[in-house]
């Protein structure tokens, strides 16, 4: 392993002259210091990434803030995204913002610090503003899931033209009387998927009735404790924002009797994997995450070797059928 020692034979001064340089420490002229400095990357030191990111002005490190690690689908995204970066010799510094606004904050302060190359963000609670001192610092940031701001490329899915497909699939099946149990009201995701559901009802001449709506955190916790709340709404249906918070609901149902879908039809998004296990299997949308993730890298990486123009990419969910909304009985 290449040591500070074997830097200072190589430029034939101290060992803590070359400690000095690499550390930016004062008395070293600015010529012996880019001299240690590059040495230390020709020679392969890697104990000191300071070294490196000072002679090459790369770390070859990327941050990806997500909002929930202990979600499936954000993991999805995670893993497109260092499936990208890995072969290409980046690593991924991983940060949870545990759906806080503060917290992500901090996260964007220790990846400031961190000198990465870029970061992958995906949030549900960040304002453009959040990020301009990154931008500021020279890091480039690409949104992914959800657009954050015209200042950032992003890459999402298509949750308005998602969202089409599946209530009127519902409406095909006979739901009349929509319940909604939607994540942060603010988020574009809620509002796109809303807009989606009030054009179907209007399609179908069927009066959009705020007091079936409700908003939350998007969990599993609460998608049961909400679907107490609607269903005692007498409504035929039940559409979650996740697969995440349908399979807290078809909970709640299997814990008080409530059969799906003769009793209530119930659909979700995101198509994971453990929908199509469950007793009564989850009818959904596709979205395309792994691919998300990886997209996300790769604009990321132009976006920093080409210095591009933000831009926008969206990807096209798909109508995933099964049986939860009574499709085997039509």
């Amino acid at each position: 392993m290449v040591s500070i020692v074997d830097i200072a034979k190589e430029c034939g001064v101290t060992p803590s002259t070359v400690s000095r340089a690499l550390n930016g420490k004062d008395g070293v002229s600015e010529a012996l210091r880019d001299k240690i400095i590059k040495t230390s990357v020709d020679l392969g030191y890697e104990s000191n990434e300071k070294a490196r990111w000072l002679a090459t002005k790369e770390s070859r490190q990327i941050g990806l803030i997500l909002p929930d690690i202990t979600s499936p689908y954000y993991a999805a995204i995670a893993k497109g995204v260092c499936d990208y970066l890995r072969p290409l010799g980046y690593s991924v510094l991983l940060c949870n913002s545990s759906r806080d606004r503060h917290e992500e904050k901090e996260n964007i302060k220790m990846l400031q610090r961190q000198r990465v190359d870029g970061v992958v963000v995906i949030s549900v609670t960040a304002k453009e503003e959040d990020l301009f001192p990154l931008l500021n610092s020279g890091i480039k940031v690409v949104a992914a899931d959800v657009e954050i701001g015209p200042a950032f490329s992003s890459v999402v899915n298509d949750n308005y033209q998602g969202a089409l497909m599946l209530f009127r699939h519902m409406i095909k099946c006979g739901s009349r009387n929509i319940g909604c149990i939607l994540g942060e009201a603010q988020s574009q995701t809620t509002v796109d998927r809303l807009n989606a559901l009030k054009r179907v009802l209007e399609e179908n001449s069927i009066e959009f009735n705020k007091d079936n709506v409700v908003y939350t955190d998007a969990t599993f916790e609460n998608g049961y404790k909400k679907a107490k709340m609607l269903i005692s709404k007498k409504i035929d249906s039940l559409f979650a924002i996740n697969d995440t918070v349908a399979l807290g609901v078809i909970k709640y149902c299997q814990d008080h009797g409530i059969n799906i879908p003769h009793d209530l039809k119930v659909a979700g998004y995101d198509d994971l994997e453990i929908g199509s296990m469950i007793e009564v299997p989850l009818t959904t949308v596709h979205q395309r995450k792994v691919l998300l993730g990886r997209k996300a890298a790769e604009l990321l990486l132009q976006e920093i070797k080409s210095h591009s123009e933000p831009l926008k990419i969206v990807l096209a969910p798909k109508l995933t059928v099964r049986s939860s909304c009574g499709e085997n009985f039509l």
